[in-house]
């Protein structure tokens, strides 16, 4: 199993258990700009990046870069590299959304 094959399911898991938990999880692609994140989450109290990895991967210098720009501006910016990672992530997200949100999603 390649590395990309490897962080594609990472990724895969992330959107499922996203969707499973009512939350928007869009791809995010800046045709000008690399290094940004690969998707931006959406939940009833806060929107998120999440920057995936393969299982131990480490950010690039041009991610870890636009990482830090992006905290500098407000933004909030994850990395999850397994699935107990994207579930702890998860788990954080929902502790703040409200459980009316979560019902109608």
């Amino acid at each position: 199993m390649t590395a990309d094959k490897r962080e594609r399911t990472v990724e895969g898991y992330l959107l499922r258990q996203c969707r499973a938990n009512g939350l928007l999880c869009l791809k995010f692609v800046s045709p000008a700009r690399r290094g940004v994140p690969d998707r931006i989450v959406v939940a009833q109290s806060r929107t998120v990046f999440v920057e995936v990895k393969r299982p131990g991967g480490q950010l690039r210098k041009l991610q870890e870069t636009m990482h830090a720009k992006l905290r500098r501006h407000g933004a909030e910016v994850h990395v999850v590299d397994d699935e107990p990672g994207v579930d702890a992530f998860i788990a954080r997200l929902l502790k703040d959304q409200p459980d009316q949100q979560r019902a109608a999603s």
